[in-house]
């Protein structure tokens, strides 16, 4: 990258970014479509820090903020959401693509700022004398209790409610017993989709660290055979943990897994079109996802890209 610009640039590319902030927070509509664009609401402080510094991530913020409070009937709530939901993130995702981390690195750190943040907005917006947790159970029992409706909505009726039916009754089996496992993993596809756009966006900066060799740390392989285990217990409480534990690390392997795809697409020659055709089909089929996970799994001990003889290879 080149030199930093000057604070009067920062500040201006600041107050573009939170202007791009204010109006994707102020114009997504609610419902899946809402949820949509959440995938690139980290965009606009992650690519001031990268472009303008931590000036102009700060700027974007405090525009974002200020603009909150001026627009929400309830401004000081929105502009916490605005600083804990979107700067914060926001600015460790910048920080990360500025530095050059890996897309594990980044991803991870990212995610679990989002997810500290998910916190703090729970027990600043929990009702007086409800914990934190409770009100988070609260709003899974709520969500759980939409799903459980979703058949009803969409009629009922011949094979389709059928499968309406089963469907729903998976993600409210799923949210009863993985809520916080359903959470981190919820979080850390939206850091990702973020993580990827703003890479689309920064294309031609050099410095960034090739998809095809990204791998996850060795270590953490532990935490996979200690959450495997659990499951293996018999017991309630240890499974729940265990299964919680597997969804959060899973799409780090599926990341890996998708890693050494792209090693072997590279390797053939695949056309671009058709991996990205290929990732999207990975992304959209569960059992894919999972196959995929599983590859990058064994590529700990298979080594499918014979990166592990380079001393970078296990650091992250």
């Amino acid at each position: 990258m080149g030199p930093r610009p000057s604070a009067r640039r920062a500040l201006l590319l600041g107050a573009g970014c939170g202007v791009a902030l204010t109006v994707l927070e102020s114009t997504a509509p609610r419902g899946w479509w809402g949820g949509a664009l959440t995938l690139v609401h980290l965009l606009p402080v992650a690519l001031a820090v990268v472009v303008g510094g931590p000036l102009a991530g700060a700027v974007a913020t405090l525009v974002a903020m200020v603009a909150a409070v001026g627009i929400e009937a309830e401004g000081g709530a929105a502009a916490l959401v605005i600083a804990l939901k979107y700067g914060a993130p926001g600015a460790v995702l910048g920080a990360g693509l500025a530095r050059r981390l890996s897309l594990t690195v980044t991803t991870v750190t990212t995610t679990g700022v989002a997810l500290v943040s998910l916190f703090v907005l729970l027990w600043a917006l929990a009702p007086s004398g409800i914990t934190p947790l409770v009100y988070l159970e609260r709003q899974l029992a709520a969500h759980a209790a939409e799903f459980e409706g979703w058949p009803a909505r969409m009629g009922g009726a011949g094979e389709g409610g059928v499968w309406a039916a089963e469907a729903a009754r998976f993600v409210v089996a799923t949210l009863r017993l993985a809520g916080p496992g359903m959470i981190g993993l919820g979080v850390f596809a939206g850091v990702v989709a973020n993580y990827v756009l703003a890479r689309v966006c920064l294309r031609g900066l050099d410095g960034f660290r090739p998809f095809a060799t990204e791998a996850v740390p060795d270590h953490v392989v532990w935490a996979v055979i200690l959450a495997g285990g659990l499951v293996a217990s018999g017991r309630p409480a240890p499974e729940a943990l265990g299964l919680n534990l597997l969804l959060v690390l899973m799409p780090l392997y599926a990341i890996q897994g998708l890693a050494v795809f792209r090693h072997f697409f590279q390797r053939i020659g695949v056309p671009r079109v058709l991996q990205a055709v290929s990732f999207g089909l990975f992304a959209l089929q569960p059992v894919l996802l999972v196959a995929v996970s599983c590859i990058g799994l064994s590529d700990l001990w298979i080594d499918f890209r014979k990166i592990r003889q380079a001393p970078t290879a296990a650091s992250g």
